[in-house]
């Protein structure tokens, strides 16, 4: 079985890293992109073609051997609109423009020459502005195993390790740069408890009967006792960072 599930990427990679070659003792070459743009560039975001292609095939609409994919890209800024973002192929012989739209999709050619030379896509926005629209197909993995009402933290959330690992085959940086997955665990009226040696923690649920939990990095690593139902209903949901950082706020 497999799930459906629309995910965010975010356009928040590193520069090209070039290096100046010394003309004499005093004075060094100005370091430019591949088609002659200023270092500078390298402050916006930019994304590899050869990454940008797997993104896109990525996508559960996709056509695999498609001769172009279109994406829609948003800023996370929400005064820039669609027809402010501009992006390039940065290729030797020049800028190869993309177009975004006014719903903010672009078109993206998919060639054997580009993937050869593996350009990056550069826009003008700064560096992890820029987000990438695709819905994913989830696997769907088995759930937690609860004994008398009660589970170790890490098993609660290996779910949702297992998804994360799958989307890092996309997006080796994905649940790094403020996006990850939730468990939306449906309770009832039941809470769910996490008992430390320096106390616990309540989960209430929501007016739905719904639990919103989030895997910090030193429960997983303490591996907690977790009192939850026996019987429950579970989900994996992407999050964006905001909805991580409400979570984290209750």
């Amino acid at each position: 079985m497999m799930k459906k599930a629309t995910v965010v990427l975010c356009l928040a990679l590193g520069a090209l890293l070039i290096s100046a070659t010394a003309q004499d003792e005093e004075t060094t070459a100005t370091p430019e992109t591949l088609s002659g743009r200023p270092l500078d560039f390298n402050n916006l975001a930019r994304l590899p073609y050869q990454h940008l292609i797997k993104i896109a095939q990525s996508d559960a609409r996709s056509d695999k051997d498609a001769e172009e994919y279109r994406l829609r890209i948003q800023s996370r800024n929400s005064s820039v609109k669609s027809k402010d973002i501009e992006l390039f192929l940065d290729l030797e012989e020049g800028p190869l423009v993309l177009v975004v739209d006014n719903d903010g999709f672009v078109t993206v050619p998919f060639r054997e020459d580009l993937i050869e030379s593996n350009p990056d896509l550069v826009a003008n926005q700064p560096r992890g502005s820029l987000n990438i629209y695709v819905e994913l197909e989830v696997p769907k993995v088995t759930p937690p195993e609860i004994k008398d009402g009660k589970v170790t933290y890490q098993e609660l959330f290996r779910p949702l390790v297992e998804i994360q690992n799958e989307m890092r085959k996309v997006d080796p940086t994905f649940g790094l740069s403020g996006q990850q997955f939730v468990l939306e665990i449906e309770t009832g009226e039941e809470p769910i408890k996490i008992t430390r040696a320096l106390g616990s923690r309540t989960f209430r649920p929501n007016s739905r009967g719904k639990v919103y939990m989030i895997m910090e990095s030193y429960l997983y690593e303490e591996n907690p006792e977790v009192e939850i139902p026996n019987e429950v209903k579970m989900n994996v949901l992407p999050a964006t960072e905001d909805e991580i950082n409400d979570i984290r706020s209750r």
